[in-house]
């Protein structure tokens, strides 16, 4: 599903769309719901790139509350694939592969998993958990009953104690 014979992709520019299905990803906990990945491919005798679009709508579960809920990534990457030998690198926008010549095929389905897992948020809260500009809402804890504030007040009597054995 996420690799390409390199005879396949046309000369110049192409395009191809790829549905992502719940299976098709190993994404650990996370559940992949639905997701499209728009690739638009430009090759040529040096080289071959592939400009990645990446639609995923993912299930994750609040840390707080422990409800499920759907969260949207949304994310460009670029992959410069070399016909000749090159140090390969990676960031968070795009990555520079080598091709693989006795293969004679490209693969993205790394580039898209890693895309989808580096873009997760690291506090995983339900969006009724968010403010207006995403950012999350102060945590109000809350006490249910009759508390008696007397009990707050009260200092411990081994702490007079401790303070006349100082004192000595």
């Amino acid at each position: 599903m996420f690799t390409f014979k390199i005879f396949e992709i046309p000369d110049g520019k192409s395009q191809k769309s790829i549905q992502i299905t719940p299976g098709s990803l190993d994404l650990g906990d996370v559940s992949l719901k639905q997701g499209n990945v728009e690739i638009n491919f430009d090759k040529n005798p040096r080289f071959i790139r592939a400009e990645l679009d990446i639609k995923a709508t993912l299930e994750l579960i609040c840390d707080r509350s422990l409800e499920p809920f759907d969260y949207e990534v949304e994310r460009p990457y670029e992959i410069l694939f070399k016909f000749d030998e090159t140090e390969e690198s990676e960031d968070n926008r795009g990555a520079i592969r080598t091709i693989d010549h006795q293969r004679n095929e490209i693969s993205i389905e790394q580039d898209v998993l890693d895309t989808l897992l580096v873009h997760l948020p690291v506090k995983k809260l339900h969006p009724r958990f968010l403010d207006e500009d995403g950012n999350p809402k102060e945590f109000v804890a809350e006490s249910f009953g009759e508390t008696d504030d007397d009990e707050e007040d009260a200092i411990d009597p081994r702490w007079e104690a401790l303070k006349d054995l100082k004192n000595k």
